[in-house]
């Protein structure tokens, strides 16, 4: 069952400032997208017509013969050199988890529900900290800006630091992510704001180690889904769990009409289902650990696809220019203290 949002996805998932314990949604709340159109029609227009073009090109995406593909990543870390300065190490295994969930390698994978191990996808999506920065210099992929903006986490935030979204994939992390685990728009809404492209992350939520933690480590594989075109596995809903939600959908066919879970109720069955995929990335379960066949294809069809420039990302040139395909060096060597000594 498919159907076209008319408004692009804005993923918000959590709303304490600092320890949350379970994902709440805020996906197309109207404050963050009024933040970005203002309620001025021709804007609004705009990204409805972007994402209607965007389901036209999924529907009619066929994939050929292809080897992985290949998205440069640079994460900017926002920080008063509090906790959420995380290491490089954090961002690493951030990346870890990242590949090994869009590449079926993560070690649960065959744990899901008997009824959905035929749909566990391997997404084959390679995801690698870039190697030149915009202007061709030497870079780990990771930026450091000093702002107390990191307690803010919107707009203006974004606005400090940006590499061209048609180079690299940009992952904001702060300490305080606008209310949320973290959010980012669908390719829909990118296309017509670009300088909001990209991901922004409450620093607990990145990665299973430091800050982070393993309970936590998949919101940004959640947000990464968003950030390639899927929606919740429930549709466009703010609030899983509602009865509503069994009338809209996903757009994905194999990925059953679901009310939504905040918890990890394997046998929970809703909408009419044998039993819903409680399991999956786009589930708020904490207990995700699959993507479907169909999922895979709608992801692959949006990286293919010129909305928001996504199609440029994963181009030959532009490996080369990011560097991603080029062999590990020494970069540079970098010095730090926790201690100042007079």
């Amino acid at each position: 069952m498919n159907r076209i949002l008319v408004i692009p996805a804005f993923l918000a998932l959590g709303a304490a400032h600092a320890q949350e314990s379970s994902f709440t949604c805020r996906t197309n709340e109207p404050i963050l997208l009024e933040q970005l159109h203002g309620n001025d029609p021709a804007l609004i227009a705009a990204m409805n017509a972007a994402k209607s073009e965007l389901e036209t090109w999924t529907e009619g995406f066929s994939e050929g013969s292809r080897s992985t593909y290949t998205v440069p990543v640079v994460f900017h870390i926002i920080h008063q050199y509090g906790s959420e300065n995380i290491s490089d190490d954090q961002v690493i295994d951030a990346m870890r988890v990242l590949n090994e969930d869009f590449n079926k390698q993560n070690a649960d994978w065959d744990n899901v529900q008997t009824e959905f191990l035929p749909l566990v996808a391997n997404i084959d999506i390679e995801f690698k900290l870039a190697r030149k920065d915009p202007n061709g210099n030497c870079t780990k992929g990771i930026t450091r800006t000093v702002s107390a903006l990191t307690d803010v986490g919107d707009q203006s935030m974004k606005n400090l630091i940006q590499w061209p979204r048609n180079k690299y994939l940009n992952v904001w992390v702060c300490a305080y992510a606008d209310g949320a685990a973290g959010y980012t728009l669908t390719p829909g809404g990118a296309a017509v704001f670009a300088a909001a492209d990209g991901i922004v992350m409450q620093h607990t939520y990145v990665g299973a180690i430091g800050t982070g933690s393993v309970s936590r480590s998949r919101a940004l594989t959640h947000e990464v889904g968003h950030w390639i075109n899927l929606e919740h596995t429930w549709g466009g809903s703010n609030t899983p769990g509602v009865a509503s939600n069994c009338g809209t959908d996903d757009g994905v066919s194999d990925t059953p009409n679901t009310m939504g879970w905040t918890v990890c109720s394997l046998n929970g069955a809703t909408c009419g289902s044998v039993k819903d995929n409680v399991e999956n990335f786009m589930e708020y379960s904490y207990c995700s650990k699959m993507f479907t066949n169909g999922q895979r294809t709608r992801m692959i069809a949006a990286l293919n696809s010129a909305t928001a420039q996504r199609n440029q990302l994963i181009t030959a040139g532009n490996l080369t220019a990011t560097g991603v395909n080029l062999p590990e060096a020494l970069c540079a060597v970098a010095f730090s203290a926790d201690q100042r000594v007079v």
